[in-house]
This record gives C-alpha cells, sequence and structure tokens, in this order.
C-alpha cells in the first residue's frame, strides 16, 4: 500500500538477480521521483508501478525504450491522452496524468537491467498542472487491473524496441502531443520538428 519509492525497492532486487518482467505495485510513494532529479506528487488514490526489464539491447536503445513505455501507458489509457516528449502523458488539456522514470545498469554496452517506473494519477490530482484518468474520461478505473494491464503492454513495448524499433517509433508520433509546437529543452527552444529513432527531439 504504501512505499519510498518502487523504483528504489525493484532496483534493490535487480542487484540481487530479480527476474525479467517482475512488478511492484503501491498505492503511495512518499519518497518517489521524476526525471531530472525531480519530485512525483502522486494524488490520494494515485498508482506507482515499476517493471523490471532485461531485454536484449544495447544502451543506444535506453531512450527508445522510454518511448515505448510512454506507448505502453497511453495505449492502456486510451483516447484522448497524448504524450508529451519524452514519456509524460496528458490529458487534452495539456495537463499532466502519468509521468515515467526509466533507471539501468548496463554491461559491456548491453542494457543488464532496466527498471522502468511509472506513477499515474487514477481518482485524483495533487496539483493544479495535473489531472487525472477520472477527471478526463469521467470514469475511475480499478487500480489493481489497471496495473494488470500497465505491466503487460510496457513488456511487451519494451520487447518490440528490440524488434520492430521503428514501428515503436511510428507508434509514439501517432500518440504524440510535442511535435508542431515551441518547446524549451534545457537552454534550447524552437518548435519540436521531428524524434528520431535514437529516441532524440
Amino acid at each position: 500500500e504504501r512505499t519510498g519509492s518502487t523504483n528504489a525497492d525493484l532496483k534493490a532486487q535487480a542487484l540481487q538477480g530479480a527476474p525479467h518482467g517482475r512488478a511492484l505495485v503501491a498505492g503511495e510513494q512518499v519518497g518517489g521521483r521524476g526525471r531530472l532529479g525531480r519530485t512525483w506528487e502522486g494524488g490520494g488514490d494515485n498508482l506507482a508501478l515499476s517493471v523490471l526489464c532485461r531485454p536484449s539491447l544495447t544502451v543506444d536503445r535506453v531512450a527508445l525504450t522510454c518511448l515505448a513505455t510512454a506507448v505502453a501507458v497511453c495505449r492502456v489509457l486510451g483516447e484522448p491522452f497524448r504524450i508529451k516528449w519524452p514519456n509524460d502523458v496528458l490529458g487534452p488539456d495539456g495537463r499532466k496524468v502519468a509521468g515515467i522514470l526509466a533507471e539501468m545498469e548496463s554491461e559491456a554496452a548491453r542494457i543488464a537491467w532496466l527498471v522502468v517506473g511509472v506513477g499515474v494519477n487514477v481518482g485524483s490530482a495533487p496539483l493544479p498542472v495535473a489531472t487525472s484518468v477520472a477527471e478526463v474520461t469521467g470514469r475511475r478505473p480499478e487500480r489493481a487491473a489497471l496495473a494488470a494491464f500497465l505491466v503487460r503492454a510496457i513488456l511487451a513495448e519494451v520487447e518490440r524496441v528490440g524488434v520492430e524499433p521503428a514501428e515503436t517509433l511510428a507508434d509514439w508520433k501517432r500518440m504524440d502531443g510535442t511535435l508542431g509546437k515551441f518547446v524549451k529543452v534545457g537552454e534550447v527552444s524552437g518548435t519540436a520538428v521531428d524524434v528520431e529513432l535514437s529516441g532524440a527531439l
């Protein structure tokens, strides 16, 4: 029901040899993190999950696996959700409903393991800049069922990166909410034109 961070918990298990496909799910995270060291704040009935993947991929595919995870989340949540590069999932008004954080360890330029963490605001949102699945769709999915669908979808999409990387990127673009818009990434700003197969904007 409650933990500091599902990613931290699962990374510790990965280091002890936990198998591909293991997932940890929590209703509340008190030490959740987002990209760039940010804090992830979920609602009172949010969902936090992490999935351990041991894909047969080189480290240059890590960014694409992050995009693939966003595709999985967006596919499960359905319309009208869209992806903000690289892997935030937004409602139709641009407010964030889900965030993704991937962490990995490599061996000889290959991924030894990859822990993909996903936080979803299911029934409520903690901040004005965020929204929830219930607010957008008018329905509140059952968290355990949603977690099961997400884990299956994430594992399938990460596996597909090794087989059909171009299809992963094509699906990401179909769910995209970034291209054609003005963006600022670090000190660089301008119109987002395309995303490369490497995952770079």
